[in-house]
């Protein structure tokens, strides 16, 4: 199958690997021409969790140079959605499906207007993975990946792409309550992402401090609340204990949150703990911990060059 990766960041260059590993023909829609010229010579090197291994792809900056793509897989900024997809639009056919596995709220309805609701397909990933250099990827654990259409049916292509994706190493569940799955990931998200970040630590280091993990279960309950107002029913019966367990699980691996802080890029928490707030406001439900939370990384963001030097 032809694929098209749009953002060739963490999770676009570990599925990326992996897909071509597995015999698919990879192509990754990249924005810098320099960095799309160096994963094109070199491709991509994975180490970490599935041991070390490197993977042919093509990268360039230009869709109409890959043609029609089979599947087209999102893994931009949740914030550059917009701009990315309507730059893709021209891998994008008639029976191509959409495939995002971006971060947060609100990227689903931008893909679905840009491309048809037909052709979109929601999902969420809780793969771990780093990027080190371009093209070099840290894979800091295995985590399942779950995908689902957005009018809840179990359609064929949904059994095609697990199919697709178990032949390179991914293992792909299956929903049909899409809405469950991201706010289930949201409120993970909410809880480890924006800690680990104000600590500065790896995931499992949130475990490592009774008020990491005490501050990270508040904003994740404080997600399950606000989901349960809105008559969403959580993936798991306890989910703060579950974010623990994600913890365990990528202990190793520094969240994207965290990464976008150390190059002193814009994160996704306005997707993500921001999101958690303004649906709280619209349900009335109080969610002062994400909005502590959300105010601390905006904060980070716009000071910067204020830093002090280490």
């Amino acid at each position: 199958m032809k694929i098209a990766i749009v953002g060739p960041g963490a999770i676009g260059s570990l599925f990326g690997g992996m897909l071509s590993r597995g015999g698919h023909e990879v192509w990754l829609i990249d924005r810098d021409p320099e960095r799309a010229r160096l994963l094109s010579r070199r491709g991509i090197w994975i180490s970490g969790a599935l041991g070390e291994f490197s993977a042919h792809v093509r990268a360039t900056t230009s869709p109409q140079e890959v043609g029609e793509a089979g599947l087209v897989l999102m893994a931009v900024k949740s914030y550059d959605t917009e701009e990315a997809a309507r730059g893709a639009a021209p891998v994008v056919g008639a029976e191509t499906a959409v495939l995002s596995l971006q971060n947060g709220l609100g990227h689903l309805e931008v893909l679905a207007r840009v491309f048809g609701e037909g052709r979109v397909i929601g999902g969420v990933t809780s793969q771990g993975a780093t990027v080190i250099a371009p093209g070099q990827v840290r894979h800091g654990g295995q985590g399942a990946t779950v995908v689902g259409e957005l009018n809840g049916q179990l359609t064929q292509r949904l059994r095609d792409i697990a199919a697709e994706f178990a032949g390179s190493g991914i293992h792909v569940e299956l929903t049909a309550d899409l809405d469950s799955v991201m706010w289930g990931k949201l409120a993970v998200n909410a809880g480890v992402n924006a800690v680990a970040t104000l600590a500065q630590v790896r995931n499992g280091g949130i475990l490592e401090s009774r008020s990491l993990r005490e501050l990270m279960r508040a904003a994740v309950g404080e997600a399950v609340e606000v989901a349960g107002a809105k008559g969403i029913e959580m993936p798991e019966e306890d989910m703060p204990a579950y974010a623990e367990g994600i913890c365990q699980r990528t202990a190793d691996n520094v969240n994207s949150m965290l990464q976008d802080v150390h190059r002193q890029r814009r994160t996704e928490v306005d997707a993500i703990n921001g999101a958690v707030v303004r649906a709280g406001e619209a349900a009335g439900v109080a969610t002062p911990t994400n909005g502590v939370l959300a105010k601390l990384i905006r904060g980070i963001e716009q000071t910067y060059e204020a830093r002090i030097a280490r």
